[in-house]
């Protein structure tokens, strides 16, 4: 809108010579191939040159004309497209209004006709219109897309490497058209569509490298660490290299349950934003089965989808496969303001995403295989050692913030009468049920593992000994209530468990004076006569 209402302004500053018949619909159908299909990207940016096209324009017919031939072949670009919302509708005005300005300003200056710089002093003012045309263009794609500092470096980079190519082709062409006529650029012209070709294979050489540096970057990264917050933040740094986006997800598939979990969110505070699980249906059940990545614009999937989904914008939903056996979903996210995905976006993306889920499943298993260094065979809980460690990482936070923490030791009454009557593989099914019971029946961030024995430790950490007791007490009447298996084939039989009960700061102040405590107050509660709860005083 405010680039049409610039334009009487510009004729009014600066009337416009009247141009060939011929040479305005050309000059447009050079400007809208030039919109319409970008050399290549640089990082996530496409790099078009239609500002070469306005330029030239802007030279020979005044910054009015120019401008009209932006905005009419911006809005034609866009409707072949059919994206009302793509960065075109954004280039197009912008190249309009900084035209009119910077070269508007040049040729009210000079005070003559427009068309090339006859001597150095209108060479260096030309330079100083380019050099504003570019200021403006920056300016207002930055405004357009944001406002985001990473952003106006990118677009600064990419305009001004166009900007540099651009000025010695159109003063080339402007001296040939003077000195030779309009057939002379033609040449020019097809040498340019050389330039260009080169230029694109330049920026795909250039983005294959790119492609290969993150990949290698990304590997080396999952191998230094495991846990998920940053592994999405060096996924997305990597990624944000080769193409833009504002949200990125990634989803891992459970085949039995027919559901995705959620690995981990970039930006990590936008976790809140998403559930721990989705149904595996409609688009999302598409890609899953099929493992083709799918491009959404905001209205076609929110048109599409059956049931509520946490995504905003325009997406991308690529698939995670390990030797075709689905392994889950990355999905990358768009604000509504900018450009949807295109395929080749995907492209850009495909190396890492193909080796990705490979990645990610060798880090799984590794991750398996160090969990059962850490885990009791029999129980699945922590075993000694990692329950020792846990116990000491809780008390250096609680030192650390003044938190309060407790323990509780837990120990099976009458166990050995238990083995003796229905034997040991009895015995070790009690253990694992009664572990499973424990795990249950706590907190999520509580640490339950087997200390040895029948024996078993939670740690609960920010917790104080009162809250501390009415679990354990809870512990207690749950398991007391819970049938355990007794002779094969026959009822069920009753166990009951004694904890006693430690905090810090109040009965310990280090890892060995807390267990003691603990320790000490399970042996008053069995001796006292079992199937209660003692705590440490």
């Amino acid at each position: 809108m405010l680039a049409l209402v610039g334009l009487p302004i510009c004729w009014w500053l600066t009337p416009a010579p009247v141009p060939p018949l011929l040479a305005l619909p050309l000059l447009f159908l050079l400007t809208l191939l030039t919109m319409l299909f970008p050399v290549g990207r640089l990082g996530t940016r496409p790099v078009r040159l239609g500002s070469a096209a306005v330029l030239y324009t802007a030279l020979l017919y005044g910054a009015c004309v120019a401008s009209l031939v932006s905005l009419l072949a911006g809005w034609t670009a866009s409707q072949l497209r059919r994206r009302g919302r793509g960065d075109v509708r954004l280039y197009a005005p912008t190249l309009a209004l900084s035209v009119m300005l910077g070269v508007g300003l040049y040729h009210y200056a000079r005070q003559a006709a427009p068309v090339a710089p006859a001597s150095w002093v209108d060479g260096l003012r030309l330079l100083g219109t380019v050099a504003t045309f570019l200021a403006l263009r920056v300016l207002l794609l930055w405004w357009g897309e944001g406002g985001g500092s990473a952003q106006r470096t990118q677009i600064a980079r990419v305009e001004g490497m166009v900007e540099a190519v651009t000025l010695p082709t159109v003063l080339a062409a402007l001296w040939m058209q003077q000195e030779w006529g309009w057939l002379s650029v033609l040449p020019a012209c097809a040498a340019g569509a050389a330039a260009l070709v080169a230029a694109r294979a330049l920026v795909q050489t250039h983005q294959a490298y790119r492609q290969i540096r993150a990949l290698q970057t990304l590997h080396r990264r999952l191998i230094a660490h495991l846990h998920p917050d940053q592994l999405m933040q060096d996924l997305a740094d990597e990624m944000r290299r080769l193409v833009g986006f504002d949200r990125l997800s990634l989803w891992s598939y459970a085949r039995q349950e027919a559901h995705l979990q959620v690995v981990g969110v970039y930006p990590a505070q936008h976790r809140a934003d998403f559930p721990a699980y989705l149904e595996v249906e409609g688009i999302l059940s598409k890609v899953v089965d099929h493992r083709k990545p799918l491009l959404l614009t905001e209205e076609l999937w929110q048109r599409l989808q059956e049931q509520p989904l946490p995504f905003v914008g325009h997406l991308m939903v690529v698939p995670l496969a390990v030797y075709e056996y689905p392994w889950g979903l990355l999905i990358l996210e768009r604000r509504t303001q900018h450009e949807p995905f295109v395929q080749a976006e995907y492209e850009t993306i495909r190396v890492i995403v193909e080796h990705l889920a490979i990645l990610l499943e060798n880090l799984r298993l590794y991750r398996q295989t160090a969990e059962l260094a850490v885990r009791d065979g029999l129980t699945g809980l922590l075993n000694h050692r990692r329950l020792q460690e846990r116990l000491k990482e809780e008390l250096a936070r609680s030192l650390r913030y003044y938190h309060p923490m407790t323990l509780l030791m837990i120990d099976v009454d009458y166990f050995k009468r238990y083995n003796d009557t229905y034997g040991h593989q009895q015995g070790d099914e009690l253990l694992r049920r009664l572990a499973q019971v424990l795990q249950r029946n706590v907190r999520q961030s509580d640490i339950v593992g087997r200390w040895g024995g029948e024996e078993f430790a939670i740690v609960l950490p920010e917790t104080d000994k009162r809250s501390a007791t009415v679990l354990a007490q809870r512990l207690c009447e749950v398991v007391a209530a819970t049938p355990f298996p007794g002779h094969p084939g026959r009822a069920p039989v009753r166990c009951t468990i004694s904890i006693g009960v430690a905090s810090y700061p109040e009965d310990a102040l280090t890892v060995s004076d807390l267990v003691a405590a603990a320790d000490a107050a399970l042996y008053r509660a069995k001796r006292y006569g079992k199937n209660r709860v003692v705590v440490a005083s």
